[in-house]
């Protein structure tokens, strides 16, 4: 069962366009550990507007959501991350999809992963970068679990 524990809390906090705060205040965290029963995966989640439509987009995955509102972009959100990982779980290449995203390795054993940090996901991705550097956003955490057999 995918738990969705997103949305506005004490996680949720608005970034501004300073290139000089850059490295302090949007260093990206994300792992992937697994429990006794289940996997817990926390990603690093950008609100934005275009054309008067939200997105919420996740670069450590490259998967986005969008709708009329903030809320309904997270939702939009929380529906393609819980049918991206049900089709990796499926297919067993989750772990194998999380590496060509730029996911490190720390144990396979123990499943253990490293996201790709956000100065990595600037230089692979040209649209992140510009966001980071030229528009205004909001970032917050999303926690999901997932089966740990996954």
């Amino acid at each position: 069962m995918l738990e969705n524990n997103g949305g506005l809390g004490k996680n949720h906090y608005l970034c501004q366009k300073s290139k000089t705060q850059f490295m302090s205040t949007h260093s990206f965290k994300a792992a992937y550990n697994t429990g006794e029963s289940q996997v817990n995966l926390v990603l690093g989640v950008y609100i934005f507007t275009e054309e008067e439509t939200y997105i919420a987009y996740c670069p450590a995955l490259d998967i986005s959501g969008y709708g009329k509102s903030e809320i309904e972009a997270k939702q939009s959100f929380g529906e393609v991350v819980r049918q991206y990982l049900e089709y990796c779980i499926h297919e067993h290449t989750l772990t194998e999809d999380l590496q060509k995203h730029g996911w490190k390795v720390e144990s396979i054993k123990q499943h253990k992963l490293i996201s790709p940090d956000t100065v990595f996901m600037m230089k692979r991705n040209p649209d992140f970068k510009n966001l980071i550097e030229n528009k205004e956003y909001s970032k917050y955490m999303e926690n999901l679990s997932i089966p740990s057999f996954a």
